[in-house]
């Protein structure tokens, strides 16, 4: 049995390791095969919906690690895996395969058409000779405009050899929202994308496209697809989240506190030993990790006993303060009910930290009261900024305001703050910066479409009165108050 102590500096180890790693970097022992991510992997399904922060890039990496996709293959029981070679067209680490940045706004400046430019970057990925042999990217997409029957060649050959090796070759698109500072553009350039993999999924049946996206992007992106094909590419989307919804409307975050106990298992240390040992059910892969019994992945029952003994049952004395298990799920949704996972290990890290602060000498690792701090410290705001800059900005003008506040106060805010200014002057350091950048909003000079755009991505949300409102996760990020109103207390 772990000691208060042994358990604080489990937690503190196990969480301080995860939160170091980014999903380019996270090591095969903290791998975690979420049931409701397996779809993702399907070769067929062409296109991998998921907000910020859902593991997109994770799993655009996961397909082109052949470790981590061994893995996969194991723990989804999908041995396709093991004969699927990925290659990536585009992604958050560029390679001699990728068009860089400048040369995406180059060619954009060239007006190439952007199922012409994707064409080339997959079949030079792809290993054609006669592309790869070419030095730019305007070379290869000339060559392909100057040789029409060359993708239709090309395609066939790399069929034949895909089924002479009994393999699947899948291309990889991710860090879509890296492609353009312009979001019109961006979206452009991803339409592309799904027009390449509609051509691969209709025409081959061992290469396929995989477009890791944003929901939002990609319903821009479809403005650029034939209306009739676009049910084909929707109607095969794999949905990455966090949370799982039962058949009374709940969504249950068990996956979250799945990842949390396979973090704690799976440290290196004696504490770790000791937190499996609770629980003697605990299997081993061959890869080394140690993977939980059944019981803490997926059931909310096992898994509030589990929490309880870290923080205990109640937010206070009782039940009427509501329950620790579903608190922090609840506190760190946004508008849409999306939970993310670096978030709510960053509020235990919070509270962790704030419980040896302030309650040192508590008869648990974690107090309810810290829980609470943790909850409000910033990451998922910090999170959505790092991909979407022009959120930070448009949230700016509404520090102080209270909630819920009318639509009309945030348009006058916004204009006194000249906020189109902002955020034109943003998309201009964006546009000369050599690196990746991040696209901006769609709408930025049209403020009713700005907000819509807010309310899309969760950050606000419309009352039936017709007031605006946010979550707490970003209203306490941005210094926002509410009108004397409390909160519910969390059901169980």
């Amino acid at each position: 049995m772990l000691s208060i102590a042994e358990h604080r500096r489990l937690l503190h180890d196990a969480l301080s390791a995860a939160l170091a790693t980014d999903a380019l970097s996270l090591p095969v022992s903290m791998m975690y095969t979420p049931n409701t991510h397996r779809a993702a992997l399907y070769a067929d399904s062409t296109v991998v919906r998921g907000s910020t922060g859902q593991g997109k890039t994770f799993w655009a990496r996961a397909l082109s690690d052949p470790q981590l996709r061994a893995v996969a293959a194991r723990e989804y029981r999908m041995p396709r895996l093991e004969r699927t070679a990925p290659v990536t067209g585009f992604g958050d680490r560029p390679d001699a395969f990728q068009p860089s940045a400048g040369e995406l706004r180059a060619l954009t400046r060239l007006g190439v058409q952007p199922t012409a430019l994707w064409s080339a970057v997959a079949l030079t990925a792809l290993g054609v000779p006669d592309l790869a042999a070419l030095a730019t990217w305007t070379e290869r997409v000339d060559w392909l405009v100057r040789n029409p029957g060359a993708i239709e060649r090309s395609l066939a050959e790399l069929e034949a050899a895909a089924r002479a090796a009994d393999t699947v070759r899948i291309v990889l698109f991710d860090a879509l929202d890296q492609l353009h500072p312009d979001r019109a553009l961006a979206e452009h350039l991803t339409s592309g994308m799904l027009n390449l993999a509609l051509t691969l999924s209709r025409h081959t049946t061992r290469l396929r496209a995989k477009v890791f996206i944003r929901p939002d992007m990609l319903d821009g992106a479809l403005t650029g697809v034939p209306r009739a094909e676009r049910a084909f590419l929707t109607g095969r989307a794999a949905d990455l989240s966090w949370g799982r919804t039962d058949y009374l409307g709940r969504i249950g975050r068990t996956d979250l506190y799945g990842l949390l106990f396979h973090l704690l298992g799976n440290h290196d240390s004696a504490e770790a030993a000791a937190f499996r040992a609770a629980w003697p059910t605990w299997g081993q892969a061959r890869d080394g990790r140690f993977l939980a019994p059944a019981e803490l992945g997926c059931d909310p029952k096992t898994q509030q006993e589990v929490f309880s003994t870290l923080v205990g049952r109640f937010m206070g004395d009782n039940a009427r303060k509501g329950f620790t298990y579903s608190y922090l799920s609840c506190y760190l949704q946004d508008a849409l009910g999306t939970v993310t996972p670096r978030p709510f290990l960053t509020a235990l890290a919070t509270a962790l930290e704030s419980t040896g602060r302030n309650h040192p000498e508590h008869d648990r690792p974690l107090h309810y009261d810290d829980l609470r701090h943790g909850a409000s410290c910033g990451a998922r705001a910090d999170e959505l900024h790092q991909a979407l800059p022009w959120v930070r900005l448009a949230l700016e003008p509404l520090a102080g305001q209270q909630l819920p506040i009318w639509e009309e106060e945030v348009l006058d805010l916004w204009k006194n703050a000249e906020l189109a200014d902002q955020l034109q002057e943003l998309g201009t350091r964006a546009a000369a910066d050599v690196g990746r950048v991040r696209t901006g909003p769609c709408h930025p000079s049209s403020y009713l479409l700005l907000l819509e755009e807010l309310i899309g991505a969760g950050v606000v949300n419309r009352r039936t009165s017709g007031q605006l409102d946010m979550p707490d996760v970003y209203r306490i990020a941005h210094g926002l108050g509410r009108r004397g109103l409390q909160r519910a207390a969390p059901a169980a």
